[in-house]
């Protein structure tokens, strides 16, 4: 029995490890409420070494893989939208799949012809909704977009592990 504790502690401390991106690296983002503007919700994202963010604002950030020829672009949004961006991205056809990334259920689908873009539902609260846009597609001007597989790029990895590192860390209502 003992043995089998052990196992499992084990295991859960691989996959916590494996969660966090491995190197323990985040970005925050924090979004403030359209409709309700004392609430507020949080979303952390995390990336290993060799991956580093470029632009970091409250609700956006940006992580860049030089050596994996990837940038991965994040909008955190907080308000009763997500519905309606599922519907016109179900609508648009182009590779639309649900997915499900960190144990958040969410959808995919080619943006571009350059860009993956995946869009997260982290929670109800009440009357919103708090979700996260990624933006998977080749580092900018690292290579030549013109000749990159972006499915190849998507598959990586390190960017299923970014997108596996995502955690929803809750709403802040704060009075003005």
């Amino acid at each position: 029995m003992k043995k089998l504790v052990s196992i499992i502690l084990a295991g859960l401390m691989v996959l916590s490890l494996a969660a966090c991106g491995g190197g323990g690296n985040t970005v925050t983002l924090t979004q403030v409420c359209d409709s309700d503007e004392t609430m507020s919700a949080t979303v952390t994202v995390g990336y290993k070494d060799g991956t580093t963010p470029s632009e970091t604002d409250t609700d956006e950030a940006e992580l860049i893989n030089e050596e994996k020829n990837f940038s991965m672009e994040f909008y955190m949004f907080f308000d009763d939208s997500y519905e309606s961006y599922k519907w016109a991205a179900s609508e648009s056809g182009e590779g639309y799949k649900e997915v499900k990334y960190s144990g958040y259920e969410g959808y995919m689908q080619l943006y571009d012809e350059f860009e993956y873009e995946v869009c997260l539902k982290l929670a109800d609260e009440g009357d919103y909704q708090a979700y996260l846009f990624a933006y998977v597609a080749p580092g900018s001007d690292l290579i030549d977009t013109e000749t990159t597989d972006i499915e190849a790029i998507f598959n990586q990895q390190e960017v299923q592990d970014i997108l596996n590192s995502v955690k929803y860390k809750g709403t802040e209502n704060s009075s003005k």
